[in-house]
C-alpha cells in the first residue's frame, strides 16, 4: 500500500514539473520577435503626414454631391453621362429669311440647330462640371472634397507606379497640392489688405461682407475659384489658360466645345455703359432647370484666359451679378495673378507683396 502510494506522488510530482515548464514555453516570446512588433513602422518623408492633409470632414458635412472628379473633363464627363438623364433631341430648324429692299430684296433660307428642351441639356452640363458640389456647401467641405479628389488623384497613380523615382516624386506633388490648397482659403476682409481687388477675380467678391474663396491650380492650363457668402457656396469660376484649346479663338471654342457641354443655343449676352450705352462686354449664358446659370467670357486679349462662371441664379438674386473685369488696368503677379502672368510683381495667398517690384514706366520722349 505504501510503496503504491509512493509511486503515485512520484508520477504526479514528474506530471507537474513537464506541465509546468510547458506553460513557461507557451508565455515565453523571442526578443527579436517582441521588438518587432513593439517598434512602429516607419514611413518615409513625403508620406508621414498624407493622411492627415486631408481636412477632415465635419459632422454633416463634405457627403454631398457625390464624389469629385481630381482633374476636370467636360468631354469625358459628358460622353459618360447617365443614360437614364438622356439629353434632349437636337434638329436642325431652317426658316425663310427675307433682306433688302426694292431690287436687292431677296429671300433665302437660314438654318440652325434647335434644342427641344435648352434647361434640361444646360442642367445636365452643370451637373457634370460641378460634380461633387452643390450650392451651399461651406468652405471647410469644399476643401474636403478638393482634398480627397487630390489625393485619390495621386493614389491612383502611385499604384501604376513601378519605379521608386516616379513613387517618390508623386508622393512630393500630392503632398505639395495638398498644402497648396489649404493656402487658398481666403476671406475677403479690408482689414488683411489682400491684392485680390486688383486681380482677374476682382469683381466677384466684396470686402467686409461675409464672403470667402477657395481656389485650385488645375495643372497649368486651369484655376478654379469656389465663392462663398456667408459660409454657402453660390459661384465657381473656372479660368482657363487659352493655350487649353491651341489654334482656336473663342468663338470656334463656344461652338465646338461649350455648345457641346451646356447646348446648342445659349443667349448672346452685353453688359453696356449705363451713362454712353456703349459695349462694355459680350457674353454666353446658358440657364438651366432650377434657375443655375453658365456664363462664357472671352479674356483672352485682356487676361490670356477663356473662363466660365457657373452660379446659383437664386443666390445670385439676391447677392446681385457680378461680372469680370475687362479693362486690364491692373498688373498683378504671383498666386493672385498667376493665371495671367505679365508683370514681376509677385503676392502670396494672402495678396501681400512677397518679391519683385512693379514695372517702371518707359522715360518719356
Amino acid at each position: 500500500m505504501y510503496k503504491s502510494l509512493f509511486v503515485t506522488t512520484v508520477l504526479g510530482l514528474l506530471l507537474a514539473a513537464d506541465v509546468g515548464c510547458k506553460e513557461k514555453k507557451e508565455t515565453e516570446t523571442p526578443t527579436d520577435e517582441d521588438s518587432d512588433e513593439a517598434a512602429p513602422k516607419k514611413k518615409g518623408v513625403s508620406e508621414a503626414n498624407e493622411e492627415g492633409m486631408i481636412a477632415s470632414t465635419p459632422s454633416g458635412e463634405g457627403t454631398e454631391g457625390g464624389e469629385a472628379p481630381a482633374q476636370t473633363d467636360m468631354d469625358n464627363a459628358v460622353a459618360k453621362e447617365d443614360e437614364k438623364k438622356k439629353r434632349p433631341e437636337v434638329k436642325e430648324v431652317c426658316k425663310k429669311k427675307t433682306t433688302g429692299k426694292g431690287k436687292a430684296k431677296k429671300t433665302e433660307n437660314v438654318c440652325e440647330m434647335v434644342d427641344s428642351d435648352p434647361k434640361l441639356t444646360a442642367s445636365l452640363g452643370i451637373a457634370s462640371l460641378t460634380k461633387g458640389f452643390e450650392w451651399g456647401m461651406a468652405p471647410d467641405a469644399v476643401i474636403t472634397k478638393l482634398s480627397e479628389s487630390t489625393a485619390k488623384y495621386y493614389d491612383d497613380q502611385l499604384k501604376e507606379a513601378k519605379n521608386p523615382m516616379d513613387q517618390d516624386r508623386l508622393r512630393k506633388e500630392k503632398t505639395a497640392e495638398l498644402n497648396e490648397l489649404k493656402k487658398g482659403h481666403v476671406k475677403f476682409a479690408s482689414s488683411t489688405k489682400h491684392k485680390w481687388g486688383v486681380s482677374l477675380i476682382q469683381y466677384e467678391f466684396a470686402d467686409d461682407s461675409g464672403e470667402e474663396m477657395v481656389w485650385i491650380k488645375e495643372g497649368n492650363k486651369l484655376r478654379k475659384f469656389y465663392f462663398f457668402k456667408d459660409n454657402s457656396l453660390w459661384k465657381i469660376v473656372y479660368a482657363f489658360n487659352k493655350e487649353k484649346w491651341p489654334d482656336k479663338d473663342y468663338a470656334s471654342v463656344v461652338e465646338n466645345s461649350f455648345k457641346k457641354w451646356f447646348g446648342v443655343n445659349p443667349a448672346a449676352k452685353t453688359k453696356q455703359d449705363p451713362k454712353t450705352a456703349a459695349v462694355l462686354l459680350r457674353y454666353h449664358e446658358w440657364l438651366g432647370e432650377k434657375n443655375e446659370k453658365v456664363r462664357s467670357f472671352d479674356l483672352t486679349e485682356v487676361h490670356g484666359i477663356i473662363m466660365i462662371a457657373v452660379i446659383d441664379g437664386n443666390a445670385e438674386a439676391a447677392i446681385g451679378e457680378r461680372l469680370p473685369n475687362m479693362k486690364g488696368d491692373h498688373a498683378f503677379g504671383g498666386d493672385v495673378g498667376d493665371v495671367l502672368g505679365g508683370s514681376d510683381v509677385v503676392y502670396d495667398e494672402n495678396g501681400k507683396i512677397v518679391e519683385g517690384k512693379r514695372k517702371e514706366e518707359p522715360p518719356n520722349k
